[in-house]
């Protein structure tokens, strides 16, 4: 079993390389250009690689709140709704409440993940209240918020001096600090990297962490030994949206500034992946990030260069979260065969 748990995911990125080569190599003009821009343009000088780094933050956020829920056997599908949704409401709230630098600043986290706590509340609730089901509930509500946050955008809380739907620019002081300009890698890599420390720490050498593994493992095994599962799963459930959406504002102080419409750009689904691939280990969640950000910074550097597609990305992107979700229904069917068994 060990074995397989190292092998899985190097199998699925093995397939995601190959496939990228044969698609791009495919559709491409100049195929050798393009595979060299796509394979080796993120780490050609150190604006590609900051933004390489930097298109990783966000899914650091969301793979660490996936990673959160499913540590407790809870699965969160609104992470792409709490991400975007809190952010905007994040960043309005920062707008329209000028205070010092530091207190706006964290006026907008604390606002962001509020709100992130609030979206994924409403599903838990329905779940403990009449049973239904928190993977169909968080994914709907999520999708909601969506919307209500584009008519955010595009409605009241537009610039009226701006050619796109997006909230006026914040002060420059509440953006986070660079750490490789001119490229947009910023702090928040950092403040990524140690939420997921934490919650590695959390989840093996505490109280809270075991309780999350059992209830995950057998809910009823818990109960009887008076572990309160309900508890568990509406704490996972809500640090899993609050730190969704947490991602959202840090992706909004760090690169645009300001909340833009579509900014989460599938960041919340991709979370998803992001954290199925390294098997919910948090300490390894930003390597897979970098993994999906890899392909995301040489499919734009290919594009740049070449003029290759960027579909043809997306494409592969698909490929790699159907691989790994069908890794995981397929361990999951597994567990329970074993377990009637």
């Amino acid at each position: 079993m060990t074995h397989r748990k190292i092998l899985s995911p190097i199998f699925t990125v093995t397939v995601a390389f190959l496939m990228c080569a044969v698609i791009l190599g495919a559709t491409s003009h100049q195929p050798r250009e393009t595979l060299r821009w796509f394979f080796l343009g993120p780490f050609s000088n150190l604006y590609f690689f900051g933004n390489m780094l930097a298109a990783s933050i966000p899914l650091i956020f969301t793979g660490l709140a996936a990673c959160i829920a499913f540590s407790a056997g809870v699965f969160n599908l609104g992470l792409e709704g709490q991400y975007y949704f809190g952010a905007i409401v994040g960043t309005i709230i920062a707008l329209s409440v000028p205070t010092s630098r530091l207190s706006s600043m964290f006026l907008a986290l604390v606002v962001s993940f509020s709100v992130g706590v609030s979206l994924s509340l409403v599903p838990t609730l329905l779940k403990l209240e009449f049973g239904f089901s928190e993977l169909i509930s968080s994914f709907m509500i999520g999708q909601i918020f969506i919307y209500v946050g584009d008519f955010m955008l595009n409605g009241p809380f537009r610039d009226p001096e701006a050619a796109l739907a997006a909230t006026r620019y914040l002060d420059e002081r509440l953006w986070l600090a660079k750490i490789l300009p001119p490229s947009n890698l910023h702090i928040g890599y950092v403040i990524g990297l140690m939420l997921c420390l934490v919650f590695h720490f959390v989840r093996k050498h505490s109280v809270m962490g075991y309780e999350f593994k059992t209830v995950k493992e057998n809910p009823r095994f818990a109960k009887i030994h008076g572990i309160k599962v309900e508890k568990i799963w509406l704490l996972a459930m809500l640090l899993s949206g609050g730190v969704a959406a947490l991602g959202g504002v840090v992706e909004v102080l760090g690169v645009y500034g300001r909340a833009v419409r579509g900014f989460s750009h599938g960041n919340g689904f991709n979370g998803i992946a992001v954290s199925l691939l390294v098997r919910n280990n948090p300490a390894l969640i930003f390597l897979s990030a970098l993994f999906f950000a890899y392909l995301e910074s040489g499919g734009e550097i290919a594009s740049l260069m070449v003029q290759t597609p960027p579909e043809m990305v997306r494409l592969v992107q698909g490929i790699v979260f159907c691989l790994v979700t069908a890794e995981f229904l397929f361990r999951r069917s597994e567990r329970d065969a074993d377990s009637v068994a």
